[in-house]
């Protein structure tokens, strides 16, 4: 899929498998795309029998419902400012962690359901990202294709490497490697992390179920993210090589690209002529002459999340 505005545009895929052990697939992996942003969902559901998938997709459906309500003639989501734009995603989140809790209610073989819940609102040169639970977002950086995890796993593993009992080698080993402090599901109050980015053209975001960094690492993500420049293959390359490995969990993956739009790239393509003085170049329309606008961020590509009470 792909989208533009006058930063540059977004190319973005979406994928899920169920992996080579489980019987059914607890992950819900969606993705909208409009031409001035894309809005992506990762959710892995747990509980066991149809309780996960159903956690799962209610966290989806929860973000469609926003879309719904939102993206209408008098209410276009991409002009209302990041700041809005962040009340409603996390009071999307909210509604769904009420649903789910709701049903385990009603429904006594559904006791225990919960699902992770990261979601991102991408634009062209930024994303906001809102988390809970240990389905990650890492941002790729275009010039040193170094890997940053945006994300901060909500694991009592993790929690343990945060305050130095472990290390990262021992949290990737550790038998309580799934068990999260905070998902969808567990306590009427959630807290949901949020994350502000800088995005440059040629910069990937990649979000992913613990089903995909289980078997493959970070600098393995970067590498096939980088390397492959369609994201719908760099998807099937992930899960292909999780899948290799055992595919334990369900596995899935999204990609989000920052790309320069028709106008950079052409306003490039003009920089790069040699004209003489007797050369006239003719433009047919005024507004077709856009300055080039690099996706330049600054010195700090990530700024820390602050816990939404």
């Amino acid at each position: 899929m792909g989208g533009s505005d006058h930063m540059g545009r977004l190319r973005s895929a979406a994928c899920t498998s169920i992996g080579r052990v489980r019987e059914n697939n607890e992950d819900n992996v969606q993705l909208w795309q409009q031409d001035g942003y894309v809005i992506a969902v990762v959710a892995d559901g747990m509980g066991g029998a149809a309780a996960g998938e159903q956690a799962s997709q209610i966290a989806v459906d929860a973000i469609q419902t926003m879309l719904n309500t939102y993206q209408t003639d008098s209410h276009v989501l991409d002009e209302r400012p990041d700041e809005q734009i962040v009340s409603i995603i996390l009071d999307a989140i909210r509604k769904a962690n009420a649903s789910i809790l709701r049903r385990a209610t009603d429904d006594p073989e559904l006791r225990g359901m919960g699902t992770t819940m990261t979601v991102t609102f991408a634009r062209p040169n930024r994303a906001l990202i809102a988390h809970v639970g240990d389905s990650r977002a890492y941002l790729i950086d275009s010039r040193s294709k170094r890997i940053n995890q945006i994300t901060a796993d909500h694991s009592f593993v993790e929690a343990l490497v945060a305050a130095g009992h472990l290390t990262q080698e021992q949290a990737e080993e550790h038998p309580m490697r799934n068990v999260l402090y905070r998902a969808l599901g567990q306590n009427e109050d959630i807290d949901i992390d949020i994350y502000e980015i800088r995005l440059r053209y040629g910069d990937r975001i990649v979000m992913c179920s613990d089903g995909l960094t289980h078997h493959v690492k970070s600098m393995e993500i970067a590498a096939i993210a980088s390397e492959e420049g369609d994201p719908s293959a760099c998807c099937d390359k992930l899960i292909a090589l999780a899948n290799e490995r055992g595919g334990e969990d369900n596995i899935s993956v999204v990609v989000i690209g920052a790309e320069i739009g028709l106008a950079e790239r052409a306003t490039i393509e003009l920089q790069s002529l040699d004209l003489s003085v007797d050369d006239t170049l003719v433009l047919k329309n005024a507004a077709d002459q856009t300055k080039l606008d690099p996706l330049e961020g600054g010195e700090d590509e990530t700024m820390p999340g602050l816990s939404e009470n």
